[in-house]
């Protein structure tokens, strides 16, 4: 036996190999949020904070998982396809299922897609004079929404069941970063694994 492994060598070794499988997912997450605004299609970042009652969580997403482009729109469809994906991220109860006993109430929704008209996506028009709702000409484009909830019994607060990859299937992959009451964690959703627990 090694004196660095008080049992046998093939132990070790298989401990070692299942340790680096459970970090496997916490290592991508975190060369994925090494790189300020890395934008891969397929995935975004999801940052939840739990703290008191109040719950907030970020989505920052490439447009063309939600849209499947991400241009300014040119044609009647595509203005059609931001007003129906603006619409539903706009009811997060459809998207996000807080823990049932802690009674949480969606208190407000922001989107910023400086790519894509600000009619489109249900916010005010900007002041005369600016155009933050211009294409800027950039080659890539994304998206970030913030979705709030006020919660009655914050201390019930265990978890979240994220349903964005059902409503959008361009997204294929969550990174996620949580900020709660014991502290913070990640985790990495797919179609398959759609919960989030702190």
């Amino acid at each position: 036996m090694s004196p660095s492994c008080p049992r046998s060598p093939r132990h070790c070794r298989r401990a070692a190999g299942l340790a680096l499988a459970a970090l496997t997912p916490l290592l991508a997450l975190g060369a994925f949020a090494a790189e300020p605004g890395a934008h891969v299609h397929g995935a975004a970042v999801l940052r939840i904070v739990a703290d008191g009652a109040q719950l907030e969580v970020t989505l920052e997403s490439p447009l063309d998982n939600l849209l499947g482009f991400e241009h300014a729109p040119n044609t009647e469809r595509q203005r059609a396809s931001v007003r129906e994906m603006a619409a539903k991220l706009r009811q997060p109860q459809r998207l996000f299922t807080p823990t049932a006993a802690a009674r949480c109430t969606p208190a407000g929704v922001e989107i910023a897609a400086p790519t894509l008209p600000a009619a489109l996506i249900g916010n005010p028009q900007p002041a005369a004079g600016t155009r933050a709702d211009a294409a800027s000409g950039a080659e890539h484009a994304d998206l970030d929404a913030t979705f709030r909830w006020r919660c009655d019994a914050p201390a019930q607060l265990k978890g979240l069941d994220v349903g964005l990859m059902q409503a959008f299937p361009g997204l294929r992959v969550l990174k996620v970063q949580v900020a709660g009451p014991r502290g913070q964690s990640a985790a990495v959703l797919s179609a398959g694994t759609r919960s989030v627990a702190w």
